[in-house]
């Protein structure tokens, strides 16, 4: 019960009764209010109609009928009964329940005990009644009371059921807070379960979510996301361990297979300086791989957005095609470009044309000979839009999602150079820049789409940027 108490969900339940406690007094204090004068012009008109009929009575019928009359009502007995007292120039009582009272005109309010009355002797006499009194033409004097008895015991009904709502209300909003908080306890101990569970080792487990929609459910909902995504990014960080410790020990058993040939042979200086020139050769692939880790770790941390500037894609896509037409020739393919002019981003300019540069060195490393690349720039009414692709042999379906990981290779792709870090940097650099890269088919080969953010895409007509120098671009790797 202790730890209930101490659950936010019973304060607040405990904070909603106080409230609902304050609300009731304010209303048993207004309708007290309210009731308390509805009645007393209640009880006045009672009083004003009983006199008025008794003076009818006086009139009409006469004094004889009169005091029969008035003796008569003087014995009624009820709660809502009246006072009456009749009585003589000198003060003599001559008719009514009141045995004495001092004589007034109009309105008075007259303690019980003040008026010695013949009254119901049950009643209390420690409060006051209502009175209305007229000297007559003859002398005599008049008065009809009430005592307020009828009145009373309707507020003190009130009273009663306004402290039986109170309670219940409290009672009621107590069980709520109860139940609330046991509730909330259990959700909580899912959660504290799921977590210790994680901390022992447990990767896989995951908080039990429930179909209810509310807040608990929702939050267990978006943490459970978050532990996929800690446990993908886990997994990454194994493979990409893995992956580091064989690519970086195949370069550094050959450099040490080729360090201690030449001690066990005597070598010309020419064959030393080609040993040296080997692993010199090894090392600097060792130092590209490092690079790569290193400016992909930095486009991650996002430290280059605060660089970010107008770039001239249609600039870029022209220069990259015009500098790469030559090496897919070399190599026995073609490259193609379609560019449309005037198309600018606000990005990195490095950065971008070093993602664009690994894609089509990508598809003119990963295709045949006589196979052919094609660039594309264009203006779409969704955005910008840049497509890369090939008719080599493609990427299977299953694989595209993984290619983008870091160390991530083909089997048919081992045998190239590089250790696959080039489609991670792109895909670094597109998150950077929330751009959308996708791989599609392109039946033959590879199309590569990337949809560039339309807010900060634009097409403009800016003069002599084309002839601008390309910035440096690294290998794909």
């Amino acid at each position: 019960m202790h730890r209930i108490l101490r659950t936010s969900s019973f304060r607040l339940a405990a904070a909603y009764a106080a409230v609902t406690a304050l609300a009731f007094l304010v209303l048993y204090l207004v309708t007290g209010w309210i009731s308390s004068g509805a009645l007393d012009h209640q009880i006045r008109a009672g009083v004003e109609a009983e006199f008025s009929d008794l003076m009818a009575e006086y009139s009409d019928a006469g004094r004889a009928e009169f005091l029969k009359e008035l003796d008569a009502r003087s014995n009624v007995k009820g709660e809502w009964s009246f006072l009456y007292y009749y009585g003589d120039q000198a003060g003599r009582k001559i008719a009514g329940n009141i045995d004495r009272i001092k004589a007034f005109d109009g309105w008075r309010r007259e303690a019980i005990n003040q008026a010695e009355t013949g009254q119901n002797s049950a009643r209390d006499n420690d409060h006051q009644m209502i009175a209305f009194g007229k000297h007559l033409a003859d002398g005599s004097f008049l008065l009809v009371g009430d005592d307020g008895y009828g009145a009373i015991a309707a507020q003190q009904a009130i009273d009663i059921a306004f402290a039986w709502a109170s309670v219940l209300a409290l009672a009621l909003s107590i069980l709520a807070g109860v139940i609330i908080s046991q509730r909330f306890l259990r959700s909580i101990d899912r959660i504290n379960a799921t977590s210790h569970a994680i901390m022992r080792g447990q990767l896989k487990e995951r908080i039990p979510v429930y179909d209810t929609s509310d807040e608990i459910d929702k939050l267990a909902s978006n943490l459970n996301l978050m532990l996929d995504g800690n446990q993908a990014l886990l997994e990454l960080l194994k493979h990409m361990s893995t992956n580091i410790a064989h690519d970086l020990r195949t370069p550094m058993s050959r450099l040490r297979q080729h360090l201690e040939a030449s001690t066990l042979t005597r070598l010309s200086s020419e064959g030393y300086r080609a040993v040296i020139d080997q692993a010199i050769d090894e090392i600097d692939s060792i130092l590209a791989t490092f690079s790569a880790l290193l400016r992909i770790a930095q486009v991650e941390s996002g430290s280059r957005k605060a660089a970010f500037r107008p770039v001239y894609l249609s600039a870029i896509a022209e220069r990259l095609a015009d500098a790469y037409r030559a090496v897919a020739e070399d190599s026995g393919k073609s490259l193609a470009s379609i560019v449309s002019q005037g198309i600018v981003f606000v990005g990195d300019e490095e950065l971008l044309t070093q993602m664009l540069a690994n894609l089509i060195e990508n598809a003119i490393k990963h295709t045949p000979a006589g196979a052919t690349i094609r660039l594309e720039l264009s203006d779409l009414s969704e955005g910008t839009r840049a497509v890369v692709a090939d008719n080599g042999p493609g990427i299977p379906e299953a694989e595209r999602d993984r290619v983008f990981q870091p160390f991530y290779r083909l089997d048919r792709s081992r045998t190239t150079s590089g250790q696959g870090l080039g489609l991670s940097l792109v895909s670094a650099v597109a998150e950077l820049h929330d751009i959308a890269v996708r791989l599609e088919d392109n039946d033959p080969g590879l199309r590569v789409v990337i949809d560039f953010a339309p807010a900060a895409s634009a097409r403009t007509s800016l003069p002599g940027r084309a002839a601008q120098p390309m910035p440096h671009v690294t290998a794909a790797i």
